[in-house]
């Protein structure tokens, strides 16, 4: 194999809290699950793009669609958990963690992150953030913040509004310097295997964020800045405005979804 392959790894549950049988939930009349698959399907790079469910619902789903699927254990506290199960089986050097519910990412995102995780030999994960240009996505603790020092590391992850006084424009109303972390993961898969062998951490628990899991541990974060915002489903309301950045450029082709319909400047 190449040392530098990558597998893309979607975890999909069905059982979420807050939107119950969210992977199998129809965007334009297909699963959420398939839509996701297909994009991740067109990263350059990838050698390979694997759902991983505890769910015989979505396992039966995605073969339905033609798509790679491994039955995980149920047992998992988080997804990146239930990704690191399938990469014990995977002979790829880094593993990309992709959100069952991550629907559209701005072209060539995953793979600076790879290339990212690829030239700091010292880094464990990669993984993503675009700035907040609106004060209530800064105080919503469903946006979750992250801060970076000079060199790109990840110095912290909150729901809460960090660092403080970002919302002060200094003069220019236009001007912040908060950023949302958008939840896309490449790993090593060393450094994968570890972390899903760690319990969880104090933060982790108070925040509920699992990468503060990593950081608690000493392992190294780099955040690489994406040019646009990404669009996921959270709760199914979220489902029409999904279904509406399609509009704007979908052709009937699953494999040309990209996020050239998004304009950042709206916060879509």
């Amino acid at each position: 194999m190449s040392p530098r392959g990558f597998a893309v790894v979607l975890p999909a549950r069905y059982d979420s809290t807050r939107f119950p049988g969210k992977p199998l939930a129809l965007v334009s009349g297909r699963p959420l699950i398939e839509w996701v698959f297909h994009a991740a399907a067109r990263i350059k790079g990838a050698r390979q793009v694997i759902v991983a469910t505890d769910s015989p619902r979505i396992l039966d789903a995605v073969k339905k669609f033609g798509g790679k699927v491994v039955l995980t254990s149920s047992e998992h506290r988080t997804g990146t958990d239930r990704v690191a199960e399938v990469a014990e089986q995977l002979d790829c050097e880094y593993i990309v963690n992709l959100q069952g519910d991550e629907l559209i990412f701005p072209e060539g995102l995953v793979e600076k992150m790879v290339s990212q995780l690829i030239n700091c030999p010292d880094t464990d994960i990669v993984t993503a953030c675009h700035p907040i240009r609106r004060k209530k996505d800064l105080d919503n603790p469903n946006h979750v913040k992250v801060v970076i020092d000079a060199s790109g590391k990840a110095l912290y992850f909150s729901r809460s509004a960090i660092p403080h006084g970002a919302e002060k424009d200094g003069g220019s109303k236009k001007l912040f310097i908060a950023y949302r972390h958008i939840g896309i993961y490449a790993f090593r898969r060393s450094s994968l295997i570890e972390f899903a062998s760690l319990p969880p951490t104090p933060l982790e628990i108070s925040e509920g964020l699992e990468q503060l899991r990593a950081l608690e541990n000493g392992m190294e974060i780099r955040v690489v800045l994406s040019p646009k915002p990404t669009v996921g489903v959270d709760l199914p309301a979220d489902i029409k405005i999904v279904e509406k950045a399609l509009a704007g450029q979908y052709t009937g082709t699953l494999e040309k979804i990209d996020a050239s319909c998004l304009d950042d400047s709206k916060g879509v």
